[in-house]
């Protein structure tokens, strides 16, 4: 029980860093307005392509393999 206890605790204190770090952390600055090699232009800059749904399959992907995983380990 003791080991539960401790490695909920971790787990949960990583999450809450990742949260609170991952807010800081930006992937692209705006380059601003101009031409930007053939990416459409807005007033606010380039936009830029989202993944289109591929990151929600890879974290169902990861949800059901950690279920496999626990439900093997019992």
């Amino acid at each position: 029980m003791k080991k539960i206890v401790i490695a909920s605790a971790k787990a949960i204190g990583l999450l809450m860093l990742i949260v609170l770090v991952s807010g800081e952390i930006h992937a692209q600055p705006n380059p601003g307005p101009g031409n930007q090699g053939g990416i459409v232009v807005t007033s606010d800059g380039p936009t830029v392509p989202f993944d289109g749904g591929l990151s929600l399959m890879l974290a169902a992907s990861g949800i059901g393999y950690a279920a496999k995983k626990l439900k093997r380990d019992k």
